[in-house]
């Protein structure tokens, strides 16, 4: 078998450590397979001056200079498809990201999907994303370019990311909302809480909470929302007008209500309304004192925890202050029975 042969003619004179290109170092394979060598030609002058290191530039003959050879850059470019947990995608201001290793390139790359509907505190909500977009992972499809071993550019897309916008986000907001509501069905023995003193319980959804909304206010919102709740006109009223300066929003975990606070021109107002029971709303009235406000809604608290253990005849029969009930009409249509609520609200609110 004949020797592996390679005829070269040498453009450069130059001796010491030689940074070699990229284009030269991908032959590196190639160039250790050869046998012989052999020039065409060796300049006697330029290699005793290499040897000696008087000059590190290409030689120059009596007849004529041998420019270098420009070498053009060498472009590779990476298409691929692929799939990538959503677990392990970073939601962050105006898109997403991940990293991800390329077969065809040395180092790990950070990829973004861009989307302007996203902001960096969905990350702590994703997993809702994912049971709305009903994937565990997303479609990429990237397109890199790479000169010379250097990225150049580089973009990616994804039909699921695309897909996130208010409507989807409304509807991660409702997944959240209806796991609250589930979560609130806990035994444990407390069973009246301040909205927020409701959150601190379970310190990971207070975090997701922020993640989605601005107050409790929009969260009690959705709760109405998604609920198939009888009350949801009339709760709706209730929480519009609810003293938020005065009180903070109570939920009563069983049944599954809301105490709310209105302001009169002369009383305070304290309303008990279910969200989805067959129950009359309960209204108390006191002076306009919030040290008398604290204590009656403690006791407001015993109360319901009475109505929940015995019953609410035990509450209606004990020789109590006075309270007023109204009752709801469920055999008419609900704008009727809301009307009429509202009405007869309204004549006693003072």
């Amino acid at each position: 078998m004949s020797p592996k042969k390679n005829y070269c003619k040498i453009i450069s004179y130059q001796n010491g450590e030689t940074d070699f290109e990229y284009n030269q170092k991908k032959l590196f394979d190639k160039l250790s397979d050869l046998e012989i060598v052999t020039f065409c030609g060796i300049n006697t002058d330029g290699l005793l001056r290499t040897l000696f290191g008087t000059s590190r530039t290409p030689y120059i003959d009596n007849y004529h200079k041998i420019e270098p050879i420009k070498i053009e850059p060498i472009k590779r470019y990476i298409n691929e498809t692929f799939f990538v947990p959503l677990k392990k995608v970073r939601f962050k201001m105006g898109g997403v990201s991940f990293d991800k290793k390329f077969k065809e390139y040395k180092e790990t790359l950070e990829l973004t999907i861009p989307n302007y509907d996203i902001i960096e505190k969905f990350d702590a909500v994703k997993n809702y994303f994912a049971n709305v977009l009903n994937t565990k992972k997303i479609q990429v499809t990237a397109n890199i370019e790479i000169t010379d071993n250097n990225v150049t550019s580089k973009e990616a897309k994804s039909p699921e990311i695309d897909k996130i916008d208010k409507q989807i986000i409304d509807s991660v907001k409702f997944e959240y909302a209806k796991s609250t509501k589930k979560k609130m069905n806990i035994v444990i023995e407390k069973n009246v809480f301040a909205i927020d003193e409701y959150f601190d319980m379970f310190k990971e959804e207070k975090v997701k909470s922020n993640a989605l909304y601005n107050d409790y206010k929009e969260l009690f919102e959705d709760i109405l929302t998604i609920s198939n709740t009888k009350h949801y006109l009339h709760l709706r009223f209730l929480s519009n007008n609810h003293c938020h300066k005065i009180m903070k929003l109570r939920y009563v975990l069983k049944p599954f209500s809301f105490i709310f606070l209105i302001e009169g021109d002369r009383n305070y107002h304290i309303i008990w309304e279910t969200l989805d029971t067959k129950e009359a709303t309960y209204i108390w009235h006191i002076i306009k004192d919030k040290n008398i406000l604290k204590m009656t809604l403690r006791k407001i608290e015993d109360i319901i925890n009475t109505i929940k253990v015995q019953g609410k005849t035990a509450y209606i029969n004990s020789p109590e202050e006075p309270f007023k009930r109204i009752y709801h009409d469920y055999t008419s249509e609900k704008i009727n029975d809301f009307i009429k609520w509202k009405g007869e609200l309204e004549s006693i609110l003072t």
